[in-house]
C-alpha cells in the first residue's frame, strides 16, 4: 500500500496554527499596495503609498507551513489523537482573530 504524499487533516490544522501565529504577529510574506499596484515582499510598511492588502501575504505566508507539514507529518498520526477534535483549530483560529480584531467591534 501505497504512503499518500499529502496529509489533508495536518495541513489544516498546521494552517490554522500558522495563519493564527503571523495573523497575531502581523508577519505576511508579501504586501499589495493597490493604489500603485506595488508588491512589498517582507514584513515592513511602506509609509506614503497609501493602504497596503496583507491579508494574501498572510495566506501565503501560512499556506507554506502548512504544506510543509502537510508533506513531513503522516496523517495517520493526526487523525488517531485529534481524530473528534479536529473542527476546534478552525474554530479556536476564528475566535483568535476576533479577539485580535476586536477594537475594529467596540
Amino acid at each position: 500500500m501505497n504512503k499518500p504524499l499529502f496529509a489533508p487533516a495536518t495541513f489544516m490544522i498546521a494552517f490554522c496554527i500558522a495563519y493564527g501565529t503571523v495573523f497575531a504577529t502581523d508577519f505576511p510574506l508579501f504586501r499589495y499596495y493597490p493604489l500603485h499596484g506595488d508588491f512589498n515582499w517582507g514584513s515592513p510598511v511602506l509609509k506614503g503609498v497609501g493602504p497596503a492588502m496583507t491579508w494574501y501575504g498572510l495566506m501565503a505566508n501560512a499556506a507554506m507551513g502548512a504544506t510543509l507539514a502537510a508533506v513531513l507529518v503522516p496523517d495517520r498520526a493526526v487523525e488517531r489523537l485529534f481524530r473528534n477534535y479536529l473542527w476546534l483549530f478552525p474554530v479556536a483560529t476564528m475566535l483568535l482573530c476576533l479577539f485580535l480584531l476586536r477594537k475594529l467591534f467596540l
